[in-house]
């Protein structure tokens, strides 16, 4: 039992860090947008989007070969907000053409081999989605979800255009 005395801190602390990241996003609320789709056409949404699973230097690579920066997904599957967002928003069609700007990345923050970028990006919330250069410096992130589909679609296209 005592082997896990750490990891379940840390799942504690992380559990409570989310209820707090709940909390301020509802209380800060956002936008009041209505999350209507972008209008993609048929051409923007036939790329098939690829997702790196718990390979950083994968992604890494991808991304200085392409010249698009890297949206790293940490999570957990205990989380129901970081679920909303895998399974909800990354695979709706309206987050398609946002997403295919860049190398997706997702990180399980409960396999002990990942909790090293939790450090490096000093995750205090889950779910957390840092958009990073291919060398892994970090260029901005979000925290929490957003009420709707489309206010995360405006939240990540800020961030392509300040890059």
């Amino acid at each position: 039992m005592r082997q896990n005395s750490g990891r379940d801190a840390m799942k504690r602390y992380l559990i409570a860090m989310m209820v707090m990241a709940g909390l301020f996003t509802g209380a800060c609320g956002g936008s009041g947008g209505t999350g209507e789709a972008q209008g993609n056409s048929p051409a923007e949404t036939d790329v098939e989007l690829v997702w790196f699973h718990d390979d950083f230097h994968g992604a890494s690579a991808e991304a200085e070969t392409s010249g698009k920066p890297m949206m790293i997904d940490m999570y957990a599957d205990w989380c129901g907000p970081c679920r909303t967002l895998g399974e909800q928003f990354f695979t709706s069609e309206e987050m398609h053409s946002v997403l295919s700007n860049f190398v997706l990345l997702r990180i399980d923050l409960d396999k002990p081999e990942m909790a090293t970028y939790a450090q490096r990006y000093n995750v205090s919330a889950i779910p957390c989605v840092v958009i990073a250069r291919a060398d892994g410096t970090e260029i901005d992130r979000i925290v929490g979800t957003t009420r709707t589909i489309g206010e995360y679609v405006r939240a990540l296209e800020g961030i392509l255009e300040s890059i």
